[in-house]
This record gives structure tokens, sequence and C-alpha cells, in this order.
């Protein structure tokens, strides 16, 4: 098996590219154990920053969504939920974490200083890397994952696009910050209301068919690169287009399972999910 090194070239990314990357190295390092040795999550994280070269920026999720309103959030320690490329990426002298506590990323290359700065306090808002990745129109590559794990981004045109199905929540949490200082900080999130589901699924055919997404195969794993600029309007025309093939959908159910689970929260009851990442985050 070659390695991660000629992957970048591979997909395309040329130098001076914006890339959020993202991978599930679960079924990388099994692929790389059948081939005789260990998978180097380090190694792919410079086989990108060495494609895109000095001038490009290379982003990866280091997500802490499930912090409740109240939760601690230290941004020099606390774990990201979002896979292991993010802890990867943390450990990497090369990368620095950016600030919101429930979307941060880890950050490599030209647009480090600027992302690790921003004081923007809404997950989605004008300064966030989301924000950053449409403005220097970035590509999102996933290695073998589908793109309903991987388009977070969509969020951020739900937010540009105003739709009605979500509504801005301010969380509170008890911050520490890289020099290790500590205060009560609040940041924003636009929720979805109850009974309200995404499911970006059908969206793979609907970019792939308008010319924002590439896939293929490289060293047996699948790849895909989605050109973010390329595709905001296809999002957006889905979102206000609605209807059963629409990646927004509304049960119910849904409404009365949500409304419930919220109930619970407040009596401070947690379902399965929450008591396990309760437990990973718990020394």
């Amino acid at each position: 098996m070659p390695g991660p090194a000629t992957w970048p070239a591979a997909m395309g990314v040329q130098q001076g590219a914006t890339v959020m990357l993202m991978a599930d190295l679960m079924r990388l390092g099994w692929r790389a154990r059948r081939a005789g040795g260990p998978f180097d999550a380090a190694g792919l994280l410079d086989a990108f920053r060495t494609a895109i070269g000095d001038a490009g920026t290379l982003l990866v999720p280091t997500y802490t969504f499930d912090l409740p309103d109240g939760a601690s959030f230290d941004r020099r320690s606390t774990p990201p939920i979002s896979g292991a490329l993010g802890s990867a990426a943390l450990a990497h002298p090369a990368f620095g974490r950016t600030p919101h506590p429930l979307h941060s990323f880890a950050v490599a290359g030209a647009g480090r200083a600027e992302l690790m700065a921003s004081r923007e306090p809404g997950s989605f808002g004008p300064g966030s890397p989301f924000a950053f990745l449409h403005r220097q129109h970035g590509l999102l590559v996933t290695l073998d994952l589908p793109v309903n794990n991987a388009l977070t981004f969509a969020h951020f045109v739900e937010e540009r696009e105003g739709v009605r199905y979500r509504v801005r929540r301010t969380l509170s949490f008890r911050y520490t910050d890289l020099d290790g200082r500590t205060e009560q900080r609040t940041f924003t999130i636009e929720a979805k209301k109850p009974g309200h589901h995404m499911d970006f699924t059908p969206m793979e055919t609907v970019l792939e068919r308008g010319g924002a997404l590439r896939r293929g195969i490289v060293d047996g794993t699948k790849w895909i690169v989605i050109d973010l600029a390329k595709a905001y309007p296809l999002i957006a025309a889905d979102l206000r287009a609605g209807g059963p093939s629409s990646v927004h959908r509304f049960r119910w159910s849904w409404w009365l399972r949500d409304v419930l689970k919220a109930g619970l929260r407040t009596l401070g009851v947690r379902t399965a999910k929450e008591r396990l990442a309760h437990a990973a985050r718990t020394p």
C-alpha cells in the first residue's frame, strides 16, 4: 500500500487550497493492518499540509457540540467527539484549536492565526471557520465517510438562508482558554426546533449532478471532494424547495420524542448516548 502521501494529488488537491478534512480512521486503520502495518494519522495530515503548501489552510473538525448549557470547556484539553482524526490533529504541533466550544477545528497553515483569534460567538456565524471555508472557496474532503456524516457546512447554509425550523439558543460555559484562564462565556447556536430532522444523504446525488462533488478510490479508500462554493447554492435551493426529497423533514412522532427528551434533561436524566459521552469526558 503506497500510503497517504500520494492521496491528495489523486484527489486533485492543489497548492493554496483551503481543505476541511474528515476521515474514518477505524476503516483506514483496519485496511492498513491488512496490508501489513499501522495507519499513520500524522502522516495523513502531513500529506495534505504538503499538498496545499504554505498558502493553504487545513481544517479538521474537533467538535464538542454535545456540551449542555452550563458545562465546562477547556480549549487545551476537552476531547472532540468528531472522530480520532481530530484528536490526532490536536496532538500535531502544526495545528491549533479554534475557540468555539461547540464547533471548533484543529487548523494549520495560512489561515491559522485568523481562525485562532476569532471572537465569533456563533457556531456558524460570519466569523466562524465555516464562513472562512465559504469565503476561501474551500474543499470538503472525506475518506471512507458518507456525505451525511460530514456535511456540517450545510448548517452554515441554513443559518445564512434563515430557515424557519431553527431558533437561536444562547449557552453559557465555564470556559478555559489557551493560557489557562477560566471565565464564564456565552456562545450561540441555531438549534433545531422539536420534531425536525436532517438527512443529507439525498444531497450526495444532487451535489454530484450539479458538479460540486467528485469521488474516487485510492489504495482501497473511498474519497469524496466537495467544492463548497459550488455546493452552497445547491444546498440552499434544496432547503427552499422542501418536500419529500428534501434534506429537511418533520414528524409529530419526532416532535414528541424531542419534547420528552428535553423534559428529562431538565430533571437531570440523560439518555444512554449522553451518559456515554459524559463518561468519556470524566477522568
